[in-house]
């Protein structure tokens, strides 16, 4: 490869660097300011880590989004009528204020768990709460 293609090459490469960088900047910033949006963390039994996300009410279902990914569709979507709140714990103070608490819960038999601050717990807690009776059991 001469010289020219070599530098024309590398160009290449850092414009595709920085056209993923801004894809992805920009997905996270349109998610984040969705109504009913809010940073939450998802750990799935077994793993020791946690896997960033923004969460995102929508009509009977949460869906969650890993923070890092291109892909527009949530990587998770919950039906409101299957997911429960069966414990949680308090684990300090949350980078941008309120307390980060970690909430397990069950969805169709799975155990999971969720981080997130403790307003956006409230809100979560209401959205459940805020579920018609009976909605979509026969």
């Amino acid at each position: 490869m001469s010289g020219a293609g070599a530098v024309w090459g590398i160009l290449t490469a850092l414009a595709l660097v920085v056209l993923a960088v801004v894809a992805l900047t920009g997905r996270v910033r349109h998610l984040g300011r969705r109504v009913g949006s809010f940073e939450c963390a998802l750990r799935r039994p077994g793993q020791r880590d946690w896997t960033s996300g923004i969460a995102v009410f929508g009509s009977g279902r949460l869906d969650w989004h890993r923070l890092v990914s291109l892909a527009h569709r949530p990587a998770r979507s919950f039906v409101r009528r299957d997911l429960e709140i069966v414990g949680r714990r308090r684990r300090g103070p949350g980078p941008r204020g309120g307390e980060v608490v970690e909430v397990a819960c069950r969805y169709r038999g799975e155990d999971l768990e969720l981080a997130m601050v403790d307003q956006a717990l409230a809100g979560l807690v209401s959205w459940l709460e805020a579920a018609p009776p009976n909605e979509g059991r026969p």
